[in-house]
């Protein structure tokens, strides 16, 4: 099998997903200098094998418009919320919706994977199973 340009998002999805979310959890947790227990490592190989997963699966992805525009819509959930942290509007109604947007667009972000995932993976092993018994 050949790599192809289409291969590269998962090529990078591969190589940075999973330090990145390593990242990302240990600054979210403040989990830095965490000793005593396997909790890096369990972390660590569940986040390395969600990363690796999302770039197997990636090569189903044809068209990346809505999720990168949901990944976008995290990314300003995650600033504004940062923001509001930050300037102790932690506990009102705007830091709420804004943390619901974000919510909101992990479950769009799911969704619109899922979605090409089956229409472009899934569904087509069907039709061949189906084309194969009209011909037999």
């Amino acid at each position: 099998m050949r790599f192809t340009r289409a291969d590269l998002p998962g090529i990078l999805i591969a190589v940075l997903a999973g330090p990145l979310l390593m990242l990302l959890f240990l600054v979210a947790f403040e989990a830095w200098g965490h000793r005593g227990t396997p909790l890096l490592g369990g972390m660590g190989s569940n986040l390395g094998i969600a990363a690796g997963l999302a770039a197997v699966f990636s090569r189903f992805i044809l068209k990346w418009d809505w999720p990168l525009a949901f990944v976008g819509v995290i990314l300003i959930s995650i600033a504004s919320v940062y923001w509001a942290q930050q300037s102790g509007n932690d506990g009102t109604k705007i830091a709420t919706a804004l943390k619901w947007i974000g919510v909101l667009g992990f479950v769009g972000l799911n969704i619109a994977v899922v979605w090409q995932i089956l229409i472009n993976g899934i569904w087509p092993i069907f039709e061949r199973f189906e084309a194969r018994r009209a011909g037999d």
